[in-house]
């Protein structure tokens, strides 16, 4: 309440009217003013304090894969920022699509967050009309985590050594050549169907259910090539065991220097953002929570052990605020919608 209004009440109780019906009417006034101003009050005051106890960091996979591993190195950092706990909780399933529901069904307050990826943050909606939640209007934004980077794999018995050979030989063979992903719509589908339509071949998409099993495929030679993340064909790639013929990121991954990306290898429209994590809350979460989130967010990408584990990782911190995340992931599902339709893609 603002020092006029506080002086306006107390002048209606000091200085009391004579008549009784006067002061009824002094009362009605001090009470209406009062409630004025409670009414019109800044409407963040849920966020004052924020966090007074643990929040929960909603990772919707399994423990001990990458994504969880890199979900609990953040959550560790955000709460040096925080100051409470983060908590990671695995609700696994649906494709991450149950982490992510419950975090949109949760209490719009900053204490459930979840650490979603592309799966259930932009591809399901697009796959499945019965999925429990809709990102865009269930999911506020708090920032964009990291992107992942990924590659085009070759069995190592396969005769080409380079990108622009692999596409020799699939115009040579119509439909023969096979290309695992680890999912119909993945990020990785999606970037195996880019380069078909810009190279004008006809590759066999053969999904899987996740990055390893597509790369026990490959190394039996079942399939000819894994469109699949640098951090799974890493231990492989370094053994001899399989071909990396081109990284899908706009530059060349660190830990692969020699290797170029595809952009480089002749398809200067290639455009593959690779999977990504992000973190979300409940819609109507009040923005000052949100930008307590965000604050958190960035400091922690910024400490060195994350910068580390990340470039290990194959990914990229990003870090964005949650304006520049939101209009990020409106970007992507409409990108992933055009080139789902062309695939025919759907969910399995």
């Amino acid at each position: 309440m603002s020092p006029t209004i506080r002086h306006a009440v107390l002048a209606s109780v000091l200085h009391r009217p004579r008549s009784r019906g006067a002061a009824a009417r002094w009362v009605g006034i001090a009470t209406c003013v009062i409630a004025a101003s409670v009414m019109f009050a800044p409407l963040d005051v849920s966020a004052q304090g924020f966090p007074s106890k643990p929040v929960r960091l909603i990772v919707p996979v399994s423990p001990g894969g990458p994504t969880d591993i890199l979900g609990r190195l953040v959550a560790a950092e955000m709460a040096k920022h925080l100051g409470q706990s983060v908590v990671v909780e695995n609700r696994t399933g649906g494709d991450g699509a149950i982490g992510a529901d419950y975090v949109a069904k949760s209490a719009p307050d900053g204490y459930n967050v979840c650490f979603c990826t592309t799966g259930a943050i932009v591809v399901l909606p697009l796959l499945d009309p019965k999925l429990p939640y809709d990102p865009g209007r269930d999911l506020a934004p708090v920032g964009q985590v990291y992107r992942s980077v990924s590659a085009f794999i070759a069995r190592i018995d396969l005769p080409v050594a380079t990108l622009a050979q692999l596409i020799a030989m699939a115009r040579a063979n119509p439909g023969k050549i096979t290309f695992g992903t680890s999912a119909n719509g993945s990020p990785q589908h999606i970037a195996g169907e880019m380069l078909k339509s810009l190279a004008g071949i006809d590759m066999l998409h053969v999904p899987f259910k996740g990055d390893q099993q597509v790369l026990n495929e490959l190394l039996g030679g079942r399939i000819d090539v894994q469109v699949g993340t640098v951090f799974i064909a890493d231990p492989q790639y370094r053994a001899g065991k399989i071909k990396v013929l081109a990284v899908t990121g706009q530059s060349r991954w660190s830990g692969w220097p020699e290797v170029p990306t595809v952009i480089e290898s002749g398809f200067p429209g290639f455009e593959a953002s690779g999977s990504l994590a992000g973190l979300n809350v409940a819609a109507n979460t009040p923005a000052a929570v949100i930008d307590r989130l965000n604050a958190a967010l960035i400091a922690a990408l910024a400490a060195p052990i994350v910068i580390e584990r990340f470039s290990n990782a194959g990914v990229v911190g990003v870090g964005s605020r949650p304006d520049a995340y939101g209009s990020f992931l409106v970007r992507e599902r409409e990108r992933f919608a055009r080139i789902i339709r062309a695939a025919g893609a759907r969910r399995d």
